[in-house]
């Protein structure tokens, strides 16, 4: 495996037991409140405009539920599948599978353990599996807008579809978290991820969603969602940088 050194495995050993007492405390450090353990989620039907490693017309399918596990503290599930055919061809397929569990410390303070895989073999990805603990900040919490800073420590896997090989580093995550209701039907939610190798910060990855969400129904919605995952450093012959997905869908609430 490539990255490994008497360092990273030190900050490797760190970063494990980082994560191993925060899911304790986590899960046993308070007293559940079995009142709000309540769950909600949505699932979601789109078409998609691609443009990147594959120009397409194609479909997706978004699910995602989350709830309480105690008073302070939340837990929330994503997962997505996105494929194409072009003249029966396969040109575009990509899933992703997200869980994070968020715990408020303070009105504005919270802590979150966040692990991501991603599977995409036209982006030259077999898998790639990122989990990540940090700390985060509440800049502007009201009615209509909620604004979030938040940055962690994590560790980067990844396998490559084309040669088998696999490569890991350690890294540092830099992100935000942005929510603004317009009106009682209509709401703007936006996420940005930056994802950097610790040892060599040129080579990083980012993801950028924004969700504008319109009810029309107490349970059915109109999505329009833009998706961009940029890799400065692509590994793989043709693989561009840059993959845009634009997505225009119904989502049914749960």
């Amino acid at each position: 495996m490539k990255g490994d050194n008497p360092l990273h495995n030190i900050i490797r050993t760190l970063f494990s037991g980082i994560v191993s007492l925060f899911l304790v405390f986590s899960l046993w450090g308070e007293e559940k409140d079995v009142t709000s353990n309540k769950w909600s989620g949505d699932a979601s039907i789109a078409i998609a405009l691609v443009r990147g490693n594959a120009d397409t017309a194609n479909f997706s399918l978004t699910l995602s539920a989350k709830g309480s596990l105690s008073r302070l503290m939340s837990i929330a599930n994503r997962a997505f599948f996105l494929s194409s055919k072009a003249k029966d061809i396969t040109n575009a397929e990509s899933m992703g599978l997200e869980s994070q569990i968020h715990w408020n410390h303070t009105a504005r303070i919270f802590s979150y353990f966040n692990i991501t895989g991603l599977r995409d073999r036209f982006k030259n990805l077999s898998y790639r599996i990122f989990p990540v603990i940090g700390v985060g900040y509440k800049v502007i919490v009201s009615q209509k807008i909620q604004f979030s800073l938040r940055s962690g420590i994590l560790e980067v896997f990844t396998r490559y579809y084309d040669s088998g090989e696999t490569d890991s580093f350690t890294g540092i995550a830099l992100g935000d978290q942005f929510t603004w209701k317009i009106s009682e039907s209509a709401e703007i939610t936006q996420a940005l991820n930056v994802e950097a190798n610790l040892s060599q910060l040129s080579h990083y990855f980012l993801r950028y969603e924004m969700i504008l969400s319109s009810a029309i129904t107490k349970g059915l919605s109109v999505n329009i969602t833009l998706m961009d995952y940029y890799d400065n450093k692509p590994i793989g012959e043709g693989i561009k940088k840059n993959d845009i997905s634009f997505l225009a869908g119904l989502s049914a609430k749960f």
